[in-house]
């Protein structure tokens, strides 16, 4: 027998042997983590290929998007905005192109700020303020412990993370508040108080996990006992999409703890750590 035929005969034996534990419980387990690994890494490279590609181009976002986006896209313009303002959130309301905005500011100064900046938005082609100029006796700035405090980068971060990643408008508060919890209460209590206490306060709120949960989620190792665990009502095809998109936001957040985090992790979880990027 030829020495060719005897090496592709011993090739097809390998090939045959290694089909055969992909076969196992073991070998599928293991199949299913490597291409949730592999997928993983292939989004993050295309994110840094696309983001690289669009910065040599000098490109634009897209400016025919539907209302719900070009709504999203002003308020995450107008918030630092707010904040450096100090003034209540600016409720806006987008219906084609055009942009009503409704809320309360000090001074004219401060409303022409607020229009300039909606109006410099890719997509807006006219803005129509409706905000009151003055705030009334008895109204408190958000740094003076307003009802609707403007929120800190990181959170807003976090809640755009959760949307970006299918989440319902509304319901990413919660969204994001159930899988960072599950998250830091996985976490040895050490390990736990230095990411928290890296975190602006109102996400710190939102990840701390219940007193009960801190001993109780520990036991979970696997990847899909935590996404059961920490976004049970929806459906398993979204949960990797928005546990992996909030978890990136977080990491980013605190990249000084990011691989003393990894080193507490079990497998899965510290592979899903590690390779996260926000939506």
């Amino acid at each position: 027998m030829s020495r060719t035929r005897i090496v592709g005969l011993v090739g097809a034996g390998a090939l045959a042997i290694g089909v055969g534990v992909l076969e196992t419980v073991g070998g599928r387990r293991f199949s299913r983590k490597l291409a949730r690994a592999v997928s993983r890494e292939a989004r993050y490279q295309s994110g840094r290929l696309k983001g690289l590609r669009y910065r040599i181009a000098r490109r634009r976002p897209n400016p025919d998007v539907d209302d719900r986006v070009l709504a999203d896209r002003v308020r995450s313009v107008l918030g630092p905005l707010e904040h450096r303002l100090d003034v209540p959130r600016v409720h806006v309301q987008a219906q084609g192109h055009d942009l009503l905005l409704h809320g309360d500011v000090a001074s004219e100064e401060q409303a022409t700020k607020i229009v300039e900046a909606a109006r410099s938005v890719t997509g807006v082609r006219e803005v129509k303020s409706h905000m009151h100029v003055g705030l009334f006796e008895g109204d408190s700035r958000p740094s003076e412990g307003a009802k609707h405090p403007a929120p800190s980068a990181g959170l807003t971060s976090a809640l755009a993370a959760a949307h970006g990643a299918g989440v319902p408008e509304g319901s990413e508060r919660a969204a994001a508040r159930s899988v960072l919890s599950t998250f830091s209460s996985v976490l040895p209590s050490g390990e736990r108080r230095h990411v928290l206490g890296h975190l602006p306060e109102d996400l710190r709120e939102l990840a701390a996990p219940p007193r009960q949960s801190r001993q109780a989620h520990r036991h979970v190792r696997r990847f899909e006992d935590f996404a059961l665990v920490a976004l049970p009502s929806y459906e398993p095809s979204m949960r990797e999409t928005i546990i992996e998109s909030v978890l990136g936001a977080v990491r980013d957040l605190v990249p000084e703890e990011a691989a003393d985090v990894a080193a507490v992790l079990p497998g899965e979880l510290r592979d899903l750590w590690k390779t996260a990027i926000p939506l």
